[in-house]
């Protein structure tokens, strides 16, 4: 288990620095499920990718914690201990500066443009490389429990065991580092844009990450949710959602938080 700090009620897992191979290289493999070992364009091309140390959340922001800020809680399916959903980056930016400023650190974000500013030590939404980085946990299966179907029910809430609504966070397996729900349960926003200019949400090129540079209008997320099949639950596989659609229309969406150490 790695290091862990609680801030505003919000447990903080340092996650270490380091290097992985981000992305799926796909073969066909007979060993695996066919649903599961599925090809997605946008997964490649596989690249190393070198990342300083962090902090993420152990589990998605809860309801309870998202109200602890004075934020509107419009979650689909209420509870204090369920991941909070229907809001959008807009209200995560928001909440994230929120809570930067009750725990007296520098909150991340322009509350004029919106852009995230990672040298400040305040709350963000993760780069989609910390984020894959952290879910793998130095594994390299497709779920960091394995790469069966069970594996995954071990590990999240997903279609074939979520009885098709979100679940309290942390019930599952966590992975190596003491993340919970990384797999399914709700999509969790990244920083990170899908660049419209290139074909099918692929990669952007090296140098040109806009997670902090310049406002987007379409969110990467990751891990897969509790109405996903089990291949979109899987360590590498990407999706993307509008930043403008918020507030009433993502009862799959939610987050979790990063900050810079």
């Amino acid at each position: 288990m790695a290091k862990t700090e609680v801030i505003q009620s919000i447990k903080m897992v340092t996650i270490p620095a380091g290097s992985y191979m981000m992305g799926h290289d796909w073969k066909e493999d007979f060993s695996l499920d066919k649903n599961i070992n599925k090809y997605f364009m946008d997964e490649q091309p596989v690249h190393k990718e070198t990342l300083k140390a962090f902090q993420l959340g152990e589990t998605q922001v809860t309801q309870a914690q998202y109200e602890s800020m004075d934020a509107q809680n419009f979650s689909a399916f209420k509870g204090d201990d369920l991941p909070v959903t229907n809001l959008g980056p807009n209200e995560i930016k928001t909440f994230c500066n929120s809570l930067s400023k009750a725990a007296d650190l520098q909150p991340c974000y322009d509350e004029k443009t919106g852009i995230c500013n990672p040298l400040k030590n305040g709350f963000r939404m993760p780069i989609e490389a910390e984020w894959e980085y952290a879910c793998r946990a130095d594994t390299t299966t497709l779920f960091y429990t394995g790469n069966g179907e069970r594996d995954l029910a071990r590990a999240g809430w997903y279609r074939g065991n979520s009885g098709g609504k979100t679940h309290p966070v942390g019930q599952k397996v966590s992975n190596a580092w003491g993340l919970y729900d990384m797999h399914g349960n709700v999509f969790e926003f990244c920083e990170d844009n899908w660049n419209p200019k290139l074909a099918y949400r692929q990669y952007l090129p090296k140098g040109e990450n806009p997670g902090f540079n310049y406002y987007h209008s379409l969110n990467i997320t990751r891990g897969g949710g509790w109405f996903s099949d089990a291949a979109v639950c899987r360590s590498f596989t990407r999706a993307a959602f509008c930043s403008w659609s918020g507030i009433n229309q993502s009862y799959y969406m939610g987050f979790r938080v990063a900050r810079s150490v």
